[in-house]
């Protein structure tokens, strides 16, 4: 809270004028939070800041630099005294000592950059005396490259660099800070060519922002070490050296003064120079300080600061030491700031290409695909800048030239880098059918993640696939181990499929687009596609789809096959899990094994009576309605009557189903009347007579529901097997209590089997061995009697014990004594 709250003294004294271009975030703290909405302040920052840089860009290109001095002489005429050579001064043939009587039809201690600077610009006319004679000189609007056209396009080349940055990573404190670097360098380039020229807004902005920008980047080093590196450095001293800026900027307004400017500026005209040089200096010390006492520690950081430290050196250098330093001690330029400064591009260069290679942050991808869209931009622009000075060669000036060039570049580059987001949003209209195939894909691949089978690879997948396509069907071919499985969709001939998949050349055929989708040692698939509802071809577009479906299928049906023996290594160990002992030191997977077959098994109940069974309800219904409101022959009547039998006889098969896979009666009606209803509605079905006695086995009911599941699933299981292998005509089921011992008695006159030969024998339809059977009654801590002989029937006697809590717990206690001796 202390950091946060110095951090925000900071922002507080940000320059009045600067924090309006900067950053909402200071705005809301320097006017206070509540006052405006957020979307209002940030176009009121956006319009401030863009008027003030026209405002200066007008200026620069509305007048050229005169570079003329004057002085009032003893007489009181106003007398050259300097002339810039870099100025447009030669080109009137202005010399040191003419008089200049009136600029602009204004005698000259009238005009205001007179009387403020004692400088004659943003002048159109000038009436000079010289040796006697008079002269009137028009001056024409000419920018020079010097002081004109670079400073321009250096100041936009930083604003692009600080907007960029600013509007990727604006999350981050530090690059924000960094982004008004950028923002503080392209906007004192831009005011340049205002200041020079006297204007009052150009210079305040030039001299409290070359004051502001080592307070910027030093405060950006406190951030940035304290993000990257967790390196924490004194923050305390930020708010005296806004305050001092502040100070600065407020007695700058005495600018727009005309008696008050000329004394002002005498005084505080090279503060910033003052303030500019210990800046820099303070930013080195700090690099290196932390470089030399963290190198070690944080080697990652090492290199980055050495390349900042290396950066900053070239950059700023050449102008301190050639040209603000002689400008201190001798009042002039050893070679002017015009040339040195720049040296100052190599900062933004610089740190782009630290970005570009994520050294500062992770803007890489966007940085390098701004600069890939400005070099390709630069070959359009030149060609255009060619055609319009050969076009236009008597008119076409260099500064002309060069600024369309710039224009071109800029609106080139923007429009290249913005090509991809406004394909992406006017796909849908342009390109339809592309659009189609793209949130088809999107949608398969999401749906790719919850296939676990065949079954839903077919409703989920291939069905979207032939319906994105308009194509007749589709098919997924599955050959594993000289086994073909297909699963198709839509109208696709079954038969000439395998046909096809088993030819020697499956992937040539004149009605069949055949793409393989993998294929090892263990198995190969392959999908095919029919001709388009139209009896064309796929398309090469088409085509290309399919082919990056497939390479999402190939993982999917990897991941069904493996999940498939998975469940059968499963169900292999499961049914050869050993006796007794053994057996208990894995009840844990016993219980999830069992666990998760009735989890299935709802799942797949839940579904029939929400999905098949209410269409069947609804198709009923309308049969019925039919039958009801129109008048019909016998004849039709009679088959309306059928199909109405029919789909209630479809519907009672399907409860009945429903109710095997879930039987949800136990919890209502209890375990025995379950059974009971079971056994009821098998005997209608099977060829062979079935009876149930249950004496005085209330006592099953006191047992919990999963237990009570198992015994039920228990007697399935060995209806299911009568029904398969017994060939019986009598079975009998006894329930009953005896000795604190649940018992279950089931008994055939079948043909029996060998006992020592039934360790794998199937006794159910889902594939569930005589010893998963033997898993569920150890899992209730019970023993099973097995009396058989091929010819003699069969006889299982099942015990479960009704306390079946305490005898669990004693298996488990004997199974970790077991498992602590071995």
């Amino acid at each position: 809270m202390k950091i946060r709250r110095q951090l925000n003294c900071c922002h507080l004294v940000f320059p009045p004028f600067f924090i309006y271009t900067t950053s909402l975030y200071q705005i809301r703290l320097y006017l206070g939070s509540g006052y405006m909405n957020k979307n209002i302040l940030k176009q009121i920052v956006l319009v401030i800041f863009v008027g003030i840089l026209v405002w200066c860009l007008s200026i620069t290109l509305r007048f050229p630099y005169l570079g003329i001095s004057l002085e009032q002489a003893t007489l009181g005429h106003w007398v050259i005294n300097k002339l810039n050579n870099d100025s447009f001064s030669e080109k009137y043939d202005l010399q040191v000592g003419d008089i200049v009587r009136k600029i602009n039809g204004k005698s000259p201690g009238e005009y205001s950059t007179v009387k403020k600077w004692g400088i004659v610009e943003k002048a159109n006319h000038l009436f000079i005396t010289r040796d006697g004679s008079d002269r009137d000189i028009f001056i024409q609007t000419n920018n020079k490259l010097t002081y004109d056209i670079f400073p321009v396009l250096e100041g936009i080349l930083s604003l692009l660099l600080g907007g960029i940055l600013y509007m990727t990573i604006r999350h981050s404190k530090s690059a924000r800070l960094l982004s008004f670097v950028f923002l503080a360098i392209g906007t004192i380039w831009i005011s340049f060519g205002a200041s020079v020229r006297g204007d009052e807004i150009g210079k305040i902005f030039i001299g409290s922002l070359m004051m502001c920008l080592h307070i910027f980047f030093l405060q950006f080093l406190v951030i940035f070490f304290k993000e990257k590196g967790d390196i924490h450095l004194p923050i305390n001293v930020f708010k005296y050296l806004y305050a001092i800026v502040i100070l600065d900027i407020f007695i700058r307004f005495s600018y727009f003064s005309p008696t008050l400017a000329p004394i002002v500026y005498r005084y505080i005209n090279n503060v910033p120079l003052f303030f500019f040089i210990p800046g820099f200096l303070i930013n080195i010390f700090i690099l290196s300080y932390v470089f030399f006492k963290y190198h070690k520690q944080k080697p990652h950081l090492s290199t980055m600061i050495k390349t900042v430290w290396i950066c900053i050196l070239l950059s700023f250098l050449p102008v301190i030491c050639l040209s603000f330093v002689p400008l201190l001690v001798n009042g002039s330029y050893y070679i002017h700031a015009n040339y040195t400064s720049w040296f100052i591009l190599l900062f933004p260069a610089s740190f782009a290409y630290l970005i570009a290679s994520n050294q500062l942050y992770d803007i890489g991808l966007v940085l390098r695909r701004f600069m890939l869209a400005g070099m390709i931009s630069i070959v359009p622009s030149g060609v255009f800048t060619v055609i319009n000075a050969l076009m236009f060669q008597p008119d076409a000036s260099m500064k002309h030239l060069l600024f369309q060039f710039v224009i071109l570049l800029v609106l080139f580059t923007f429009v290249l880098y913005g090509m991809e987001y406004f394909t992406g949003k006017l796909e849908p209209l342009l390109f339809p059918k592309k659009a189609a195939l793209n949130n088809a894909l999107k949608k398969i691949s999401k749906n790719l993640g919850t296939i676990s089978n065949f079954r839903e690879l077919k409703d989920i997948i291939l069905v979207d696939i032939v319906d994105t396509l308009q194509v007749a069907g589709g098919a997924i071919a599955f050959k594993s181990n000289d086994q073909l499985e297909i699963i198709h969709a839509g109208q696709i001939d079954a038969d000439e499929v395998e046909r096809l998949v088993q030819s020697p050349f499956p992937y040539h055929h004149s009605s069949y687009s055949c793409i393989e989708i993998n294929r090892n040692e263990e198995y190969s698939s392959c999908l095919l596609m029919t001709r388009k509802k139209t009896n064309t071809l796929l398309g090469k577009e088409e085509i290309q789809w399919l082919n990056l479906i497939t390479s999402y299928l190939a993982v999917c049906l990897e991941n069904v096959h493996l999940i498939r023996k998975m469940t059968l290594k499963l169900q292999q160990l499961a049914s050869q899990l050993p006796e007794e002992q053994e057996a208990r030191d894995i009840q844990w997977f016993r219980k999830i094994m069992f666990e998760l077959q009735e989890e299935e098994r709802t799942r797949i109940a839940t579904d029939l009576h929400d999905t098949t069974m209410q269409d069947l309800f609804f198709l009923k219904r309308r049969f019925v309605s039919l039958l009801n409101k129109y008048v019909m022959n016998n004849e039709d009547k009679e088959q309306l009557d059928n199909l109405i039998n029919f789909v209630e006889l479809i519907n009672t098969n399907l409860r009945q189903s429903c109710f095997e896979l879930h039987p949800f009666l136990l919890q209502e009606i209890g375990l025995i009347r379950t059974v009971g209803k079971l056994i009821e509605k098998e005997s209608y079905l099977v060829p062979f007579k079935i009876e149930l006695a249950a004496d005085n086995a209330s006592a099953i009911e006191n047992k919990d529901l999963p237990e009570k599941k198992h015994i039920f699933r228990m007697v399935q299981e060995l209806l299911n097997n009568a029904k398969k292998h017994s060939q019986a005509a009598n079975i009998e089921f006894r329930l009953y209590i005896a000795g604190h011992f649940f018992h279950l008695v089931y008994k055939d006159d079948g043909v029996g089997f060998d006992q020592k030969a039934a360790a794998s024998r199937e006794i159910g339809g889902s594939g569930i061995g005589l010893e998963q059977l033997r898993g569920r009654i150890l899992h209730l801590g019970g023993t099973i009697e097995i009396t058989s002989s091929p010819g003699n029937g069969s006889t299982f006697h099942i015990a479960i014990p009704l306390n079946t809590a305490g005898s669990r717990f004693q298996a488990n206690v004997r199974a970790a004594k077991h498992a602590f001796s071995h």
